[in-house]
């Protein structure tokens, strides 16, 4: 059984996934799901749920990884996440969120470079969303250390746009 914790949003949450044979338990904060693996191509995965009333339920799955961060599809629909690794240091949840949509969004504009330096509260990213104009500010003063989207680029709640080093006093 491999157990993982990981950050969904603001929420942190536990994980374990056993698999023998074709057969799948997941266990999320507790809940249990039992799954039947039917198909597995590289990322791409069908699995088969029998749920309590008898009906069955088919799930489309593939994944994508990027160090800690990690992508879902289900069926058709997708989920952001960060795995979290134990005493490693991240940096606070209130920042990456401040640097992150809360809705479903498109980038409509990237307003900062890698290397510039910023005020707390410029804006550093548009995005549209429901005819929306939505800025992402910077939560403190800083440098931008990375830029993690383009114009045109759809992104999730929890995705980590900018990240920012904290300007220090010299």
């Amino acid at each position: 059984m491999k157990k993982t914790r990981l950050q969904l949003g603001n929420t942190n949450l536990e994980v374990s996934v056993a698999r023998q044979n074709d057969h799948v338990r997941v266990t999320l904060d507790g809940q249990t799901a039992e799954l039947r693996l039917l198909y597995q191509h590289g990322p791409y995965m069908v699995l088969e749920q029998t749920l309590t009333d008898g009906t069955v339920k088919r799930l489309h799955v593939a994944g994508y990884k990027d160090g800690d961060k990690r992508q879902l599809w289900v069926n058709g629909r997708t989920l952001t996440y960060r795995r979290l690794r134990q005493g490693k240091q991240t940096s606070s949840t209130a920042d990456a969120n401040a640097l992150a949509p809360t809705i479903p969004a498109v980038v409509s504009q990237v307003l900062v470079n890698v290397g510039d330096t910023v005020a707390a509260g410029d804006k550093l990213i548009l995005l549209e969303s429901m005819k929306m104009v939505i800025p992402i500010k910077a939560p403190y003063a800083g440098i931008v250390t990375a830029v993690h989207c383009a114009a045109g680029d759809a992104v999730q709640p929890g995705n980590q746009l900018v990240e920012l080093k904290p300007q220090t006093a010299e």
